[in-house]
């Protein structure tokens, strides 16, 4: 069991006046008898067996039962912590450092829409060559960017305007302007898509052969720090709901998101179709 999924019990055995010690995270003797109460007051929720289980699974099962009774769906209460528990205990975090559950990520689909008609990154990558030319020298096109942005790896360092392929310009700045309007400089400060990961960069897909958007500067990086690569829904930031227009925006204009697509690289956004 994980501690942070102790100390939710603590703190709210605290609520409940059942437990008067410091939420560390820690099992002890205190605490264990605090989650006796809890689940004495639970025992119509709980298996006939509940009392003759180790501590570690009691506590175990009163955050189970914790979990369902704040709507996230823990079943079975049985005191083992299996994937369900898991992802009952991520839901329980977010609602517990936000104030709302999180949504049910598998109902979102992201757009097709596809205004611009960007082409297929596939196989070959023969329809990215026809449609933008040779990878690693695309003709490029300054957009001005209309809040300040830094880059990611040099915070010191401000960001006018990004140099993309110019096919792609037009789109861009459309987009920037709707995101700005949206969320206004505080916000986009707050969200940390003011920390720029880059677009332009002639290389192959990094765990892969053939060669990254990048390499025609049709692909934009934000926040890479926060959203790693091989992190999925359970650890990018950009995965959170606040992030929602940002994701509607770009895909309105045909932009791609891996993240909302393939649940990895949720820094990523690209104009080439999967």
């Amino acid at each position: 069991m994980l501690k942070r999924a102790i100390q939710i019990v603590q703190q709210q055995l605290k609520s409940e006046g059942l437990f008067s010690g410091s939420a560390d995270g820690n099992l002890g003797p205190i605490f264990n008898a605090a989650v006796g109460k809890g689940l004495n007051a639970r025992q119509a929720q709980l298996p006939a067996d509940w009392r003759t289980g180790s501590a570690k699974r009691q506590v175990t099962m009163l955050y189970q039962v914790m979990c369902k009774e704040k709507g996230i769906d823990a079943d079975p209460i049985d005191g083992f912590w299996g994937p369900v528990t898991l992802n009952a205990h991520e839901s329980m975090v977010e609602l517990v450092q936000r104030g709302t559950l999180p949504p049910n990520w598998r109902d979102d689909e992201p757009s097709d829409a596809n205004p611009h008609t960007w082409p297929r990154d596939r196989g070959n990558q023969q329809d990215m060559r026809n449609f933008y030319g040779p990878p690693g020298s695309p003709p490029m096109k300054q957009v001005v960017v209309p809040w300040k942005l830094r880059l990611a790896w040099d915070k010191s360092q401000i960001v006018r305007s990004i140099g993309v392929h110019s096919k792609v310009a037009s789109s861009v700045t459309n987009v920037f302007n709707r995101v700005h309007q949206h969320y206004g400089d505080a916000e986009l400060k707050r969200l940390r898509l003011d920390l720029f990961g880059g677009c332009f960069a002639p290389r192959k897909k990094r765990g892969g052969s053939t060669w990254s958007t990048h390499a025609w500067a049709v692909a934009l990086d934000f926040d890479p720090e926060r959203n790693q690569l091989k992190w999925g829904r359970d650890r990018a930031a950009m995965a959170h709901p606040d992030y929602k227009f940002w994701f509607d925006a770009w895909e309105a204009d045909g932009w791609v998101s891996l993240g909302r697509s393939r649940n990895f690289d949720w820094m990523h956004v690209q104009a080439a179709r999967l």
